[in-house]
This record gives structure tokens, C-alpha cells and sequence, in this order.
């Protein structure tokens, strides 16, 4: 009586709280890709200049040359800093991509296993009787 009451205890277990838990850190590690990225912070800043680099401001009546330079290159920068966001973004997305896969094969593994530890303990008990 005392091991079906352990086995009804555990399969209570594992498909309740642990499913919780599993989620709670798998949410976790999706919460620490958005962090490590910092990809609100980049989205917001998407179209700033590179390290926020620009010319000072000159006018176009007192100098003409210096003012179409400096729209040079502040666009240039804003180029530079773009794209490299850009790929920050795309790193985190792949980053997302994996972690969410991972953390669905996690759950589909997780259903699995009591069947699985079942199936391996009467195949290791005909191994071993063979």
C-alpha cells in the first residue's frame, strides 16, 4: 500500500508543481535573455547615433561646408549605430528562438519521463534476465 501511495504522490507532483516550477524557471531564463540583450533599452534607442556620437550644430548661413558635413556625419552615425543594434537584436532573437525551443522540448521530455523510467526499468530487467 505504501508504494502506490508514493507513486500517486509523485505523479501528483510531477504534473502539477513541477510543471509549475519548470515554467517559473524557464520564464526566468527567457527574463534573462531580455536583460542580457537589454533589448527593450535598443529598441528605444534603434536610430541613435554610435556611442551617441555627433557634430555640434553649426549654421547653414555662417558655414556652409561645416553644416552639410556634420549632416554627413551624424547620418553616418546613425548608420553605424543602427545596424549594430540591428545585429544585437538579431543575436537576441536567436537567443529567444533557443530558449523557448529548449524550454519546449523541456516540457515534452518532462511529460515523458515517468512513462520513459518505466519502460527503461522493465527493459533493463530483461536485459538483465537474458
Amino acid at each position: 500500500m505504501g508504494i502506490l501511495s508514493v507513486v500517486k504522490n509523485y505523479l501528483v507532483w510531477h504534473y502539477s508543481t513541477a510543471y509549475y516550477d519548470l515554467i517559473r524557471i524557464w520564464w526566468n531564463y527567457i527574463w534573462f535573455v531580455n536583460h542580457l540583450f537589454s533589448v527593450p533599452d535598443v529598441l528605444r534607442s534603434w536610430f541613435a547615433p554610435f556611442k551617441r556620437l555627433q557634430e555640434d550644430k553649426v549654421s547653414l548661413l555662417t558655414n556652409t561646408e561645416a553644416y552639410f558635413s556634420n549632416i554627413l556625419v551624424n547620418l553616418i552615425m546613425r548608420v553605424v549605430g543602427f545596424m549594430l543594434r540591428t545585429a544585437l537584436l538579431a543575436m537576441a532573437l536567436v537567443s529567444f528562438i533557443f530558449v523557448i525551443s529548449l524550454g519546449l522540448f523541456m516540457l515534452v521530455l518532462w511529460a515523458a519521463l515517468p512513462v520513459l523510467i518505466v519502460d527503461f526499468v522493465i527493459n533493463g530487467i530483461g536485459q538483465l534476465l537474458t
